[in-house]
């Protein structure tokens, strides 16, 4: 029992003190890199876990403890009065810590290889549309990053990026500015030359195709267009599947929302078969997985539009983050990790990632901007592509100054109106 609690106790207590002192002393040094490294709130340290060398380290050593603890029990049992060997009750509890000691680690084995196959497939930016090397670095105290919604459904034909959004983190102020580009976006100009007849979510599949000649692989030029259009440098990205975005939601037993106003939108696609429509009543509402989709996808019908619709993707998310980072999911990290490794696809370094939670832990609550660039920041309109938004560059670029200041693109320079 006492090698059992600490590798090396049972074999002090017997008199066998280089035993003791061989078993005890693996211990301690992995108890001292925990220590060192899992600092912090519990925030903080599953952050850290996210860390695909960290998540390794952690399993090899629960793998390595649990071997050392093993062999620790059996070696002090078998140093034991040897009279007391042959009793069944004596055997019985042996097998018992061994039992404990192989479930214990092997479900903690099992966390850590989840969690580690979960990293491998986030940090890998995206396999089926890789980024070209060579986006803004990191420079003063900004930290800027894409996150891109991708409607993507056996029932079409293309990758509709639907919701893209520009989160940039000012370390120095403490604020976080969100600036979401409507998904029907067009008659923009081109970084590398013209102007768009296309909406900005289909611009990846067009330079795909070749319809679109781009200097730059097809989500790169979405990336930089994203940038020369908000103003600002983008350091990383994250694309986010929808339909994995609905299990997710699904796998933490729903979220409860505060629906600012009711949606009634007739042609809504739920594209599994079902009849076209969604329709939801103000005030808060709890929603699964299928529902929260329809939430953030529909735009259309009375009071309903694509700028509405990328306000409703800022608040759902918050509200996912927060009920992800609830302790009773915990008991779900296996599932929840499954999805996660499917949901997300970023470049955004790994290692970083804890030190960025620890730094918005200090945002204030009122420490964020968020935007939508609909009126007065565009117009809408219709074109031979149906239903368009056409931005106000000169107000796009006012707003950019007021928000990244000397970091804008736009600042210092006088931007004409677009539309």
């Amino acid at each position: 029992m006492l090698s059992f609690l600490w590798p090396g106790l049972g074999q002090a207590y017997t008199g066998h003190r280089g035993q003791a002192l061989l078993f005890t002393l693996p211990v301690l040094g992995a108890a001292a890199w925990a220590v060192h490294s899992f600092q912090g709130s519990l925030k903080l340290v599953a952050a850290r876990f996210l860390d695909p060398k960290i998540a390794f380290i952690a399993l090899v050593l629960v793998i390595f403890l649990g071997l050392w603890r093993f062999l620790a029990v059996t070696a002090a049992f078998r140093q034991g009065d040897g009279r007391l060997h042959a009793r069944a009750g004596e055997r019985f509890a042996l097998g018992l810590l061994l039992v404990a000691i192989v479930a214990t680690h092997a479900g903690g084995a099992f966390y850590l290889w989840s969690t580690y196959s979960m990293d491998t497939r986030i940090f890998s930016g995206d396999p089926s549309d890789p980024v070209e090397p060579g986006m803004a670095p990191v420079s003063g105290s900004r930290i800027t990053i894409m996150l891109a919604g991708l409607d993507e459904y056996s029932t079409r034909s293309e990758s509709l990026y639907d919701s893209i959004m520009v989160v940039s983190f000012d370390r120095t102020t403490k604020r976080v500015a969100m600036v979401s580009v409507p998904r029907d976006t067009a008659g923009f100009p081109y970084y590398f030359g013209g102007t768009s007849k296309i909406k900005i979510n289909a611009l990846p599949t067009y330079v795909r195709n070749g319809w679109v000649k781009s200097p730059d692989q097809p989500v790169t030029t979405l990336i930089k267009e994203v940038s020369f259009l908000v103003g600002i440098d983008i350091n990383y990205y994250a694309v986010m599947d929808l339909a994995s975005f609905s299990r997710m939601i699904d796998l933490v037993g729903g979220i409860d929302i505060n629906v600012a106003s009711a949606i009634n939108d007739p042609s809504y696609d739920w594209l599994d078969g079902s009849p076209y429509g969604f329709k939801m009543a103000a005030g808060m509402r709890h929603m699964n997985g299928r529902t929260a989709l329809a939430y953030v996808r529909s735009r259309h019908g009375s009071g309903n539009n694509d700028w509405q619709r990328a306000s409703r993707q800022q608040q759902l998310l918050v509200a996912l983050e927060q009920k992800m980072a609830s302790p009773e999911m915990l008991f779900k990290l296996p599932q929840l990790t499954d999805a996660a490794g499917s949901l997300v696809h970023t470049n955004f370094p790994a290692g970083q990632v804890a030190d960025m939670v620890s730094e918005a832990d200090s945002i204030p609550a009122d420490g964020y901007d968020r935007v939508v660039l609909g009126p007065p920041y565009s117009v809408s309109g219709t074109s031979s592509i149906a239903y368009t938004s056409c931005l106000k560059l000169d107000k796009v670029a006012a707003l950019s100054v007021k928000l990244f200041g000397s970091d804008s693109k736009y600042s210092g320079k006088k931007q004409p109106a677009t539309c």
